[in-house]
């Protein structure tokens, strides 16, 4: 048994209780949305779907399709998504080009595509709080088109964007206004050619000059470049910079965010000091211009330190309200949060997208049958289904848990901007970032896994690049990775439960959260005793037996992890070795 599994047990949980609740969501039911739109309604927003090979599967459903939609988007959000499928189709800008394209074109198509995106005003400045799942649709809309296309959008509005918003204060606001304007193009500076996930051994120096009041970036060495940034290849004027912030004496205060220019927004050239390229080709996403920077003595003003969680007076003294060392690291690092929320999301679109081509596939593709004369559709063998209808189920579980996640992370940001400086605002950061640590794992796992059986479930015919499910499979492989490769986060999921554990067990306190999401653990031990009463199987089609299962997976699961580390460290070993020796039979994905 793995620690990574309680992780994800813990996640599907939570997704399952959400399911069963429609708790999370905030999306009310509205009576006239579930009106009945049979066969034959010329409703713009869902219109009928054209006959063909698949009329006959769809015929046979057994519920009426337009009231699945109305019920899982809402009338608003089927017509906003609408809107967008719409523009781009009748945009040529947007054609698809017969053939193959250079890697320098690519890049630049996807740069005017991107522009577009912002002429066509889909969202707004205060869409970003007042509709936020409109900035998810958006961005996966996107990705159903083409995921260089999404993901440099989402990495210029929401990533650098969200970055300034959560981890600066009004005098950085300044820049809102202009990402939406595209007069800066932005980017996520944090990995560097040495680190990943070690982000506190981060190289980049920012020291403070009290006789300019200026920062002044630089990288030691090449070690310290800052590496796989994505629009900073080619495109990014200005970059959130992750550094190690000196005061004058030579105090180091730990990682902070700076926004600094990269390049002259008029001509693209590079800044003085900034040494700036394309790190190449990749797997995937080539459309995306992935990059590196150098810094030699940058100087930025001081105002251009994103101040959340610490500033620097004028004459060079560090204030911050922040106390407790890992509390300052987790703010600074808080925008984190938001791209692995964003990223299991676009995940789920992968998964989608993939599950929908291999059904519609294998309705209609005929193989066997009773007779030499009669074929029988594939999707009709049980084989099929059974390989196929779990990634379709997984496919809504995690859309929902994703939505959800979002819009929980949309109420922590709120907070913050609120200067919410509360224990249950601090608690409810942990918790998001505990969820997000472990939710693009399973959201990214899955869509890999998803991807390839129904590339399989296709058979010959799957391998065909016009089916899209080879490219799904690439555009989705750095899921896997970026903001925080899977099995690491994982771990730092599985911190914050035995962390759980540990305050109960030496303090007595409870263990309950603001999003409820692990308040069951309070009865650990105990539901460790329950056990499964069901004597038939329509006992288990109720959504409380899956999750009391997982609750008591979790338990079990946390139970082994607890006892193997207090085993270790009883043995002898500091926890950095109790922990590392506990890795590849505990600590792992499964």
């Amino acid at each position: 048994m793995s620690r990574g599994r309680a992780v994800n047990a813990c996640c599907v949980r939570w997704a399952v209780r959400g399911l069963a609740s429609r708790r999370a969501w905030r999306i009310p039911k509205v009576a006239g949305a579930m009106a009945p739109l049979g066969e034959g309604s010329d409703d713009p927003v869902l219109p009928d779907l054209p006959r063909g090979p698949l009329h006959a599967a769809r015929a046979r459903a057994s519920f009426p399709w337009k009231e699945l939609a109305l019920f899982w988007e809402g009338p608003d959000m089927l017509r906003f998504k609408k809107n967008i499928f719409s523009a781009l189709e009748n945009d040529p800008l947007f054609a698809h080009p017969p053939g193959s394209l250079s890697l320098e074109k690519y890049r630049e198509l996807t740069f005017l595509r991107c522009k577009r995106v912002f002429e066509y005003d889909f969202l707004r400045v205060e869409d970003l709080l007042g509709s936020p799942l409109r900035v998810l649709a958006l961005i996966q809309c996107l990705g159903m088109y083409d995921w260089s296309l999404a993901t440099k959008f989402f990495l210029h509005t929401l990533t650098f964007g969200s970055a300034i918003y959560s981890s600066g204060s009004e005098r950085h606001f300044k820049y809102l206004p202009k990402i939406f304007t595209m007069e800066i193009f932005g980017c996520f500076a944090l990995t560097e050619v040495s680190h990943g996930s070690n982000t506190k051994a981060m190289r980049t120096t920012a020291h403070y000059d009290p006789t300019t009041e200026e920062l002044i970036i630089h990288s030691p060495d090449f070690e310290a470049a800052k590496f796989w940034v994505g629009n900073l290849g080619k495109t990014a004027t200005h970059a959130v910079v992750f550094a190690q912030l000196y005061t004058p004496g030579g105090q180091c205060h730990g990682l902070h965010p700076f926004v600094v220019q990269i390049r002259d927004p008029k001509t693209l050239l590079p800044m003085p000091g900034v040494m700036v390229g394309d790190i190449g080709r990749k797997l995937g996403q080539n459309g995306l211009d992935n990059g590196f920077a150098m810094f030699h003595k940058v100087r930025i003003p001081r105002q251009d330190l994103l101040n959340r969680s610490g500033d620097i007076t004028p004459e060079g003294t560090y204030v911050t309200h922040v106390k407790d060392a890992r509390q300052h690291f987790s703010e600074s690092l808080g925008s984190l949060s938001s791209g692995r929320v964003a990223i299991a999301g676009m995940s789920v679109v992968n998964l989608k997208l993939a599950v929908s081509i291999a059904l519609r596939f294998s309705a209609t593709r005929r193989q066997f049958g009773p007779t030499d004369e009669e074929e029988v559709p594939v999707l009709e063998y049980p084989m099929q289904q059974w390989r196929l209808l779990p990634y379709l189920a997984a496919a809504y579980a995690l859309d929902h848990f994703s939505k959800s996640l979002f819009l929980d992370l949309v109420e922590l940001q709120q907070g913050l901007l609120g200067k919410d400086r509360s224990a249950r605002q601090a608690e409810l950061g942990r918790e998001i970032h505990a969820l997000a640590s472990a939710g693009k794992p399973l959201a990214s796992w899955t869509a890999q896994r998803g991807i390839q059986e129904c590339r399989e479930a296709c058979g010959g015919h799957g391998y065909l690049a016009m089916n899209r499910l080879g490219d799904l499979r690439d555009d989705n492989d750095p899921n896997c990775t970026y903001e925080g490769d899977n099995s690491v986060l994982l771990q730092q999921t599985s911190n914050y439960l035995l962390g759980l554990l540990v305050r109960r067990d030496q303090g007595g306190a409870r263990i309950e959260s603001p999003l409820k999401t692990v308040d069951f653990l309070e009865a650990y031990p105990n539901l460790l005793g329950h056990r499964f009463e069901g004597s038939s199987p329509e006992d288990c089609l109720d959504s409380s037996v899956p999750l009391a299962a997982y609750e008591w997976l979790v338990c079990y699961l946390l139970r082994e992890s607890y006892q193997k580390l207090n085993q270790e460290k009883q043995s002898g070993s500091n926890d950095f070795e109790a922990r590392n020796n506990c890795q590849t039979s505990r600590l792992v994905k499964p």
